[in-house]
């Protein structure tokens, strides 16, 4: 009972979306800047806007777009080159947040909106979905995901993003607390900026070696 327990769906994509979810990727290096830069409350647009496109980004792989995208070299590479010059951008405005006061002011964290869109585009997102739509169609017992079964996988993926979410925006909020050097603070923006630009030639390696074959 408790293997069955272990191996049920949902179980293991509970555990699958926690473990990805929590682990740094383009999202949470850019939501521990803003709970950093801007705290909690004024990243609460940026956090619902990363839920709310995941949400749809979950919902078009599990009906099945997504793996016609996917199946599709042109699209990917599209998808591919989109989000990686957004992320240079997003880069770029991380290193350079303000942490003066009164520029703070002036400057804003994501929108709701902006957040929604590097969803489609954000090629970890693409990946976790993929992966995670066919890790529940292989444990089901027809081999397929039916709408009860989409509707659980949806909201189980969406829990531990959500908690994500907050995670790291909670503790780049406490460590801008117990920091409290504008200088510091600027210098671990540029630090999480620099590395959300090491992810873009790491990601057009992994989708080289994808559609040539070369990866387990």
């Amino acid at each position: 009972m408790f293997q069955d327990l272990v191996t049920h769906p949902l179980v293991a994509g509970a555990v699958y979306s926690f473990i990805a979810a929590m682990t740094p990727g383009p999202n949470n290096l850019m939501l521990l800047s803003s709970g950093m830069t801007f705290g909690l409350r004024r990243t609460l647009p940026h956090m619902f806007g990363v839920a709310g496109g995941f949400l749809v980004l979950m919902t078009v792989v599990i009906v099945g777009v997504g793996a016609l995208l996917s199946a599709l070299p042109a699209v990917r590479w599209g998808l591919l080159i989109a989000g990686s010059s957004f992320m240079a951008y997003l880069a770029y405005r991380t290193m350079t947040a303000s942490t003066d006061l009164e520029h703070k002011k002036s400057s804003r964290p994501l929108t709701f909106l902006e957040a929604s869109a590097f969803q489609a585009i954000n090629p970890k997102g693409w990946g976790y979905a993929l992966s995670y739509t066919a890790m529940i169609a292989g444990l089901s017992e027809t081999g397929e995901i039916g709408w009860m079964l989409g509707i659980g996988a949806v909201a189980v993926s969406l829990s531990p993003s959500a908690f994500s979410s907050l995670t790291w925006v909670s503790l780049g909020q406490l460590m801008s607390r117990l920091i409290d050097n504008p200088q510091r603070i600027r210098v671990i923006n540029v630090a999480l900026g620099l590395s959300l630009f090491l992810m873009i030639p790491l990601m057009f390696l992994s989708e080289l070696q994808d559609i040539l074959g070369l990866a387990d």
